[in-house]
């Protein structure tokens, strides 16, 4: 069972577990505190819920953290992939795709992603949940690197079209994870994803994008 769905969401309980996951999605403590130093009288303040409600629904800190891993993880693997299984337009824009959505996913959920970090290291259940969710991504970028090589645009194995994949993910996740931590700045922002489409493009077909 998802930690969403054992919180009560979508059985009549889901909105006062959102709420209880409130503070966290809005990066109110997590922008400032890292989990370790919140306590749960801060989160069940911030909801406006007692700490024995907020108990009800989840069993810890760290509980709310693999609640909204959920949401994030969905909404970030929908806005990598959503072009790369179409593959519309020039293969500059669809490149482009994935580090413009993925940086700003890191510029929205930020502190959620980071206090993720943490978690993937000390908690098995929740590294396999992530994993997948990366794995998917990978997948879905193995599959266009295979596909453009098929079709002679890309460059040739090797390196291996999974492997390629992912490193081209952790390129992301490095990246996106610094851009979180930085002021909020559009024309830093749009350096960046110019930067990251220019690697990829490199890694992938040999060549930047076309001038």
């Amino acid at each position: 069972m998802s930690e969403l769905a054992s919180a009560g969401v979508g059985a009549g309980g889901g909105d006062t577990a959102l709420s209880a996951a409130y503070p966290y999605s809005k990066g109110d403590l997590l922008a400032v505190k890292p989990v370790a130093d919140i306590t749960i009288e801060e989160l069940a303040s911030g909801a406006g819920i007692s700490r024995p409600t907020f108990y009800f629904y989840f069993d810890s800190r760290e509980s709310v953290i693999r609640a909204l891993s959920e949401q994030v993880a969905d909404g970030l693997t929908e806005a990598t992939t959503a072009m790369l299984d179409t593959r519309e337009g020039s293969p500059e824009s669809v490149i482009r795709t994935m580090p413009a959505a993925y940086m700003e996913r890191w510029r929205r959920e930020g502190p959620v992603l980071r206090a993720m970090v943490p978690l993937y290291e000390s908690d098995p259940e929740h590294r396999a949940f992530w994993d997948t969710i990366t794995g998917r991504i990978a997948d879905a970028l193995a599959a266009s690197i295979e596909s453009e090589r098929a079709a002679g645009r890309a460059l040739p194995a090797p390196p291996d079209a999974r492997d390629l994949a992912g490193a081209m993910i952790s390129l992301l996740w490095r990246s996106g994870y610094e851009l979180s931590l930085s002021k909020p700045s559009k024309a830093a922002d749009a350096r960046m994803v110019d930067t990251l489409t220019i690697v990829l493009m490199r890694a992938m077909y040999g060549r930047g994008p076309s001038t």
